[in-house]
């Protein structure tokens, strides 16, 4: 597989989502206006990060975190210039006892984190995908690559916790700030203001039990601009995860219905995001998915004992739940996706919902606005290789 391209054609969030259900190994490289940044990926989970703006590597966060002495950090930078140069500081750090795996899994993930928050907002640069295994470093040319991490990161989580977190500084009308240590990162530009969402009579019918009227204009508006189809699926998931406590969103196939994306499912000895795409139903036989597939109305109750429910509650972990919810997602006049959520592990009811079947009713609306956008960008494309074809 190879992605070659401009980010006003094809945005991150894609490329992430596209890089994560292939599950390629490999790096992507970004180069804009702010810089350059790489993110690398192994069997689609992030493990590396590294950009222009991180100057410091994991040596000088740990010091400035006051995890490590200055005199230790001294000693392995000694000890690194009579080693191969793209040992990095952190490994020796560890193999002199000075600090933990564990510390460094942490502080690398936070690291990773606050480069893939920045990389994300990026609307304008060319992005490549070099495919394969190995040291990225000889590949992409940059310092403070870093030591990868043991167990990935899910793109999607990425995706999601930046989303949040500059929806949170949006509201208090300042930028994303780093989580690091010791950030060294310059406020984003302030968002664009917004026109008020023009269904207020929806809005009015939401429950503000969890989710103010305030969030829930906030996050429609969001939908009126999304930078990719991935994005709205993502933003379904966020509002969901302020009225149930699980849920996953499944893509509906022709004989089948996928998981695509999930929050709060917890798995043992295997990637829950991983575990979700692995989750296959049927639709010639009975679930609760395919009931409201045949009435395209949202479900809540009890889930009903039969092969495909069950292969479900026992494929996510945990006990039958006292309770569960299914939405429909339509666009373009069917169900092209299905949220599913329960309140596992504890055993409560699901409350109101009016919100959420509002935001999600407003979510196939935009997803047909994104559809309809793409389509007529292909239109333009070919219209400007037309003129090419005649002259060659």
């Amino acid at each position: 597989m190879s992605l070659v391209g401009r980010l006003e054609d094809l945005a991150l969030p894609d490329i992430f989502q596209i890089v994560s259900l292939s599950r390629k190994t490999g790096a992507l490289i970004i180069t804009g206006k702010e810089g350059r940044g790489i993110v690398v990926f192994k069997n689609g989970q992030v493990i590396q990060a590294a950009a222009d703006f991180m100057k410091e590597d994991i040596g000088e966060i740990l010091l400035s975190g006051q995890m490590i002495k200055e005199k230790d950090l001294n000693l392995a930078k000694e000890i690194r210039k009579k080693l191969p140069a793209d040992k990095p500081i952190e490994e020796i750090l560890f193999e002199m006892g000075i600090v933990s795996k564990e510390t460094l899994e942490e502080v690398n993930r936070q690291k990773i984190e606050d480069i893939v928050y920045r990389l994300l907002i990026w609307q304008e640069g060319d992005f490549s995908f070099e495919l394969g295994e190995g040291d990225m470093k000889e590949k992409v040319k940059m310092n403070h690559l870093g030591y990868p991490l043991q167990h990935g990161m899910s793109p999607e989580y990425l995706i999601m916790e930046s989303t949040r977190l500059y929806d949170e500084r949006k509201k208090e009308g300042a930028g994303i700030v780093s989580r690091m240590l010791s950030p060294k990162f310059e406020p984003l530009e302030e968002a664009i203001d917004t026109e008020e969402w023009k269904e207020e009579d929806l809005l009015e019918k939401a429950g503000e039990d969890r989710k103010t009227l305030s969030s829930l204009k906030a996050m429609v508006t969001e939908l009126r601009f999304p930078s990719a189809t991935s994005e709205i699926t993502l933003l379904i998931l966020r509002y969901a995860s302020d009225v149930i406590s699980r849920g996953i969103i499944f893509m509906v196939k022709k004989n089948e219905i996928v998981g695509l994306g999930q929050f709060s499912i917890e798995t043992k000895g295997e990637s829950p995001d991983q575990k979700v795409r692995n989750i296959r139903i049927p639709l010639n036989e009975p679930s609760v998915f395919t009931m409201v597939l045949e009435t395209r109305q949202t479900y809540k109750g009890a889930l009903e004992e039969n092969k495909w429910n069950d292969y479900l509650i026992n494929e996510i972990g945990g006990a039958a739940p006292l309770e569960v919810l299914v939405i429909p997602l339509i666009s373009e006049g069917k169900v092209i996706a299905l949220l599913y959520g329960d309140n596992l592990p504890e055993m409560k009811p699901i409350d109101d919902i009016e919100g959420l079947e509002i935001f999600i009713n407003q979510a196939g609306l935009a997803m047909e606005k994104a559809l309809l956008e793409r389509k007529i960008l292909e239109l333009e494309r070919m219209k400007r290789k037309e003129p090419e074809r005649r002259y060659q």
